[in-house]
């Protein structure tokens, strides 16, 4: 990735750099973002921008993403923010809502296991009994008797380790740490990574 970054740089500034962006003058190093177009920045200057849901997206270098699959996502539990990342560019900037106290996110570089584009919890989901739904959420933790079980919808669902923690859609992307320890991502913006990545793809999660 560091080799990559190096190349785009010089490519960029030696007038060759039709990869992905015009001229060094509209992109820029971010600390802790990556290389940034204009229109980036600007998004990154937003007054808003550790509250907002808003997704940014790079068209350009979200269609070289699809035709290359050159990826990787980033996960910034401080911001509450996923990046779909191109040569260290920010092709994607979405909220994100991480694991809550007690059952945080790990912190660390994971690849994607498995891919599954329609998922359902083998955990968390509801429970009935006679056609009645008795529990809903984890479980494991309901003692009664039941006859059939619904897992939750877990949409474009990649996992990153064997203890079940993944990165899928969600309609409950809350601006702070509030999941069971997986990565909520809004539904438009995870379909969009989901369909640039592969098993293998690295996803870091940084503090």
């Amino acid at each position: 990735m560091r080799g990559s970054l190096l190349l785009l740089r010089l490519l960029c500034c030696t007038g060759i750099g039709s990869l992905c962006f015009t001229s060094c003058s509209t992109t820029e190093f971010v600390a802790g973002k990556g290389l940034a177009t204009a229109e980036y920045k600007a998004f990154l200057a937003r007054p808003d921008y550790p509250e907002t849901s808003d997704t940014f997206r790079d068209a350009k270098l979200l269609a070289r993403a699809k035709k290359n699959g050159e990826s990787e996502i980033r996960i910034d539990l401080s911001e509450q923010r996923a990046r779909l990342m191109m040569d260290e560019a920010v092709a994607l900037d979405a909220p994100c809502c991480t694991g809550r106290a007690g059952k945080r996110t790990p912190v660390g570089s994971f690849p994607i296991v498995e891919k599954i584009e329609d998922k359902r919890s083998t955990i968390f989901g509801k429970l009935y009994r006679r056609g009645r739904q008795v529990y809903r959420g984890d479980r494991r933790r309901y003692r009664g008797s039941y006859d059939r079980y619904i897992g939750a919808s877990l949409p474009y669902w990649m996992r990153l380790t064997n203890d079940g923690i993944g990165l899928h859609a969600s309609a409950y992307v809350h601006r702070f740490p509030k999941s069971n320890g997986c990565v909520r991502i809004p539904p438009a913006a995870i379909e969009t990574m989901y369909a640039a990545v592969e098993p293998g793809t690295r996803v870091q999660i940084v503090p």
